[in-house]
């Protein structure tokens, strides 16, 4: 553990204020230039470095090292995952600019040596703990009050109108979108929803099932979302 006199901003748990945003924008902010690839390469040497450094901050804190969330000084994390793509930087700062509670991007940076995670983000770190962490704890009040704010986020984004169109699936920037629970982890972009469903349902095997008979039910229960058409709006790829 750190001694007692070493200044709060270096401690793990430091968060900078913010003024809390009020109002949501009603319609989507303008999409951030994309920072130059030679900036971006450059950045990314530098959170190659900040990687290192964080598994002796954390020895030096006393908390566990995350090689994907890598906690640092100064209210900073740097997110170098899997999953992280640029499309998930834009996003952030998309809804950032419309006062969603989100972390600020500081800078992104580029792997071309690591193509599973191409991409990697300095951010500020966000009060409070995670919801899987605290749900237990908390009492029906609270619960609700999280939901309405919840509610209020998803009702603001899904108002808002895509460049691309009512009917296109994809992302921010008009490029695939990004899930562990699709085929190949990516799909589309998509024309359609019924294009996106043949996506989706193309890949199913009997591989798992105890008979045919049963693979043949599940597929038909999973082919009635074709009959149940949506409106396409944005949305979050982890919630379900």
């Amino acid at each position: 553990m750190p001694p007692w006199y070493v200044p709060s901003w270096l401690l793990p748990d430091f968060i900078w204020q913010e003024t809390t945003h009020q109002s949501l924008a009603d319609e989507i902010p303008p999409t951030p230039q994309v920072t130059h690839p030679l900036l971006r390469r450059f950045w990314g040497i530098l959170h190659n470095r900040l990687l290192s450094f964080s598994q002796s901050y954390c020895r030096w804190v006393g908390i566990r090292f995350d090689n994907q969330i890598a906690q640092l000084p100064f209210g900073l994390v740097m997110k170098w995952s899997d999953g992280t793509r640029l499309e998930e930087v834009l996003a952030m700062q998309v809804a950032r600019a419309a006062g969603f509670p989100v972390p600020k991007v500081i800078c992104y940076g580029d792997h071309p040596d690591t193509p599973h995670a191409p991409v990697s983000i300095l951010m500020t770190r966000v009060p409070g703990r995670e919801l899987g962490q605290a749900y237990d704890t908390l009492n029906n009040e609270e619960r609700d009050s999280i939901a309405r704010e919840l509610k209020r986020y998803l009702e603001t984004m899904r108002r808002w109108k895509s460049l691309w169109g009512e009917k296109r699936i994809c992302s921010l920037v008009g490029t695939s979108v990004r899930s562990v629970r699709i085929p190949f982890h990516y799909a589309g972009p998509c024309e359609s929803e019924e294009e996106f469903n043949e996506y989706l349902l193309r890949p199913a095997m009997s591989d798992g099932f105890k008979s045919e008979s049963e693979f043949n039910d599940a597929l038909s229960r999973a082919k009635a979302i074709e009959k149940m058409p949506h409106r396409i709006v944005f949305t979050h790829g982890d919630l379900k």
